[in-house]
């Protein structure tokens, strides 16, 4: 009886207060299937706009799988090039981070992105210019003792429970976990009390090292968001950046 109190009283908790992190930023999942990509992950402010791809040829290229490959759809046609020249606009150019999700054959695929992007320093470089982009790697990736080894433009995705050297820690933007390694909740209504504190023990534990936390997979329902932003993760990861945006918005203007 006392463990249930325990978990309800936790739940209560998370329902009606959020420590005091700023508002989680807009992840953009798999934003080259939407209807235009990248522009409408920028243009709503998304703070992490994501791209998967595959080293096909000596080129990089944006797709889910392999099948889905088309050849218009490079990682630089896509992404690269609308970013740079979104820089040579003389612009203001909000901050957000290009996470690339290297689907397979990293030990080709990382050479390949590291060439293409020495080519804009000003662009992805923040040691060049400290409004540059920022560009993580997800999916496959080296070997996390390798991590410092990369330069600057070139960071990394981390995963929860690893003991990461501080000197590999520190070229890591955010942990990512699996919202449904926790739970298994739908979305509506109320998060299971006992995932909940599944849910802020990795969560804490992620901000334990200094690092925002991002959990994929989790229902992308405006509840949900909430939750998100209840147990104090860090971004919320959407396919609906529009409606998200417009849901952050007003949840600002009601504090």
């Amino acid at each position: 009886m006392k463990q249930l109190f325990r978990f309800y009283f936790i739940a209560a908790i998370l329902l009606f207060t959020n420590a005091a992190f700023a508002q989680p930023i807009i992840h953009s999942h798999n934003d080259y299937t939407h209807a235009v990509p990248f522009w409408d992950a920028y243009n709503h402010k998304a703070g992490v706009i994501e791209a998967d791809v595959y080293y096909v040829n000596g080129e990089l290229m944006v797709a889910h799988n392999k099948t889905d490959i088309r050849p218009a759809n490079s990682l630089n046609n896509m992404y690269i090039q609308p970013i740079a020249e979104l820089f040579d606009t003389g612009k203001n150019v909000h901050s957000f981070y290009l996470m690339i999700d290297i689907k397979e054959n990293q030990a080709q695929a990382l050479p390949a992105l590291i060439k293409l992007l020495q080519q804009y320093p000003r662009v992805f470089n923040r040691e060049v210019n400290k409004n540059a982009v920022q560009v993580f790697i997800s999916g496959e990736r080296p070997a996390d003792s390798t991590f410092h080894t990369y330069p600057p433009y070139i960071m990394f995705d981390g995963l929860p429970g690893k003991h990461y050297a501080p000197q590999d820690l520190e070229k890591i933007v955010m942990i990512s976990d699996n919202f449904r390694t926790y739970s298994h909740w739908n979305g509506n209504g109320t998060l299971p009390a006992a995932d909940s504190i599944k849910l802020v023990n990795v969560i804490n534990a992620a901000h334990a090292t200094g690092k925002p936390v991002r959990l994929w997979g989790a229902p992308d329902t405006q509840q949900c968001w909430q939750t998100i932003i209840n147990l104090n993760a860090d971004v919320i990861n959407t396919d609906k950046v529009e409606m998200c945006r417009q849901f952050l918005d007003v949840q600002n203007n009601l504090h």
